[in-house]
């Protein structure tokens, strides 16, 4: 089954009081602890639920979305601060526009699901990320929860690491709903 990609018309869904009981943003942002000198990449950013964040704590963060109406949104909600630090990239996640080792973090919140290829996704995030650097991975557990993707789609949370041969996990947070790895390029 081809898993699906979560619709730009549904994106009030990604920044709402459910979400942010079941999967606060700023959690995420704080077991990352992004450095200011960092730069990143939200693949699949959506309007922006962890890029805004982060664009405060990290020098500059590349928003890439496949859908040009979830840029556009991300950038009308963003702060004057915030659009400074924003660079709106419209890619898959499986074919981005960056150079080999050029960036510091890579974030792929709820989105490794809606990939096809997931080993051709795992090998872009490996090929963009510098020696040491930090890929912060969430995604749903393969179990009913209050919102996310169906089950079929859903990745166990223990094959996660199979994807990425050439990164070591650094940190492993299992949460009712959701699990949030942080993995070290080698």
């Amino acid at each position: 089954m081809k898993p699906h990609r979560f619709e730009a018309g549904h994106r009030d869904q990604l920044r709402n009081e459910r979400r942010m009981k079941m999967q606060p943003a700023q959690g995420i942002l704080d077991r990352a602890a992004p450095t200011p000198d960092e730069v990143c990449a939200d693949l699949g950013c959506g309007n922006g639920y962890l890029a805004l964040p982060f664009s405060i704590r990290c020098r500059v963060v590349l928003a890439v979305d496949a859908q040009r109406e979830m840029l556009e949104d991300l950038i009308s909600s963003a702060g004057e601060f915030e659009r400074l630090k924003l660079v709106p990239v419209q890619a898959e996640a499986t074919r981005l526009p960056f150079s080999g080792g050029s960036l510091d973090r890579v974030l792929a919140v709820n989105m490794m699901h809606e990939v096809e290829d997931r080993g051709s996704f795992a090998a872009e995030v490996e090929r963009v990320l510098r020696p040491g650097g930090r890929c912060t991975l969430v995604d749903f557990q393969k179990k009913e929860t209050t919102f996310g993707p169906p089950l079929q789609e859903r990745i166990q949370e223990d094959e996660v690491p199979g994807h990425f041969p050439s990164m070591r996990v650094a940190s492993l947070w299992s949460f009712e709903e959701f699990y949030q790895y942080e993995f070290v390029r080698l």
